[in-house]
């Protein structure tokens, strides 16, 4: 069960006639920013569940360092709870999207779209994956919504995901929310009626 809880973005707007066009170069920046994959980049929640006192759990993610896997250059991310390495993704971003493609050091073909480029709303996209032995049917929809987390208010892009393991009856719901500039500030996860939430706290940039 914990390796399937882990399985559990913007809209572009019109240029004034007045402005220069924004270079290809600066677009890829700006996607980048709703998911800021720099070597030491950090992300500090705090998690809502029926199981923990509000205010009284927390854990970080933060981008341990830059592998090149298979010639992919893939920014480790390592979730911390309690002082420990609880979980690991790997992640990357290309003009087509945010794509997680190894979860606890396990390989995920083809890689999961968790945001589409470019950023539209009301969007959707899917994806079929291997993890492992297990097949997945991953299907998202994407939208605007301004939250108040604990770091503060953020205009973002929510992005739905639900995930089902084919044949294990197993559906993983999983609702993100990006702010561009910060990353992710918000992230529901409901699996078979279990949830959590983590709420941004602070964010810190790696050196």
């Amino acid at each position: 069960m914990s390796k399937l809880s882990g399985l559990i973005l913007f809209t572009f707007g019109l240029a004034l006639l007045c402005q220069p066009l924004a270079t290809a170069q600066e677009k890829s920046q700006e996607s980048k920013s709703y998911y800021p994959l720099k070597a030491g980049n950090k992300w500090t929640y705090q998690i809502e569940s029926d199981a923990v006192a509000k205010g009284s759990a927390k854990l970080t993610n933060q981008i341990a360092k830059i592998e090149k896997i298979d010639g992919v250059s893939l920014a480790r991310l390592e979730t911390i709870a309690r002082g420990t390495v609880a979980a690991t993704e790997h992640l990357n971003i290309t003009e087509k999207g945010i794509f997680r493609h190894r979860y606890n050091g396990g390989e995920i073909t083809p890689p999961i779209c968790l945001l589409k480029f470019p950023i539209k709303k009301n969007d959707s996209w899917k994806t079929e994956s291997m993890a492992g032995k297990e097949k997945l049917n991953v299907a998202c929809k994407s939208d605007e919504e301004e939250i108040e987390v604990p770091a503060g208010k953020f205009k973002t892009v929510k992005v739905v995901m639900d995930a089902e393991v084919v044949g294990a009856g197993i559906i993983v719901s999983t609702t993100y929310w990006f702010a561009q500039g910060v990353g992710l500030v918000k992230q529901h996860v409901n699996i078979n009626s279990m949830q959590f939430t983590l709420l941004l706290e602070k964010s810190e940039e790696g050196n």
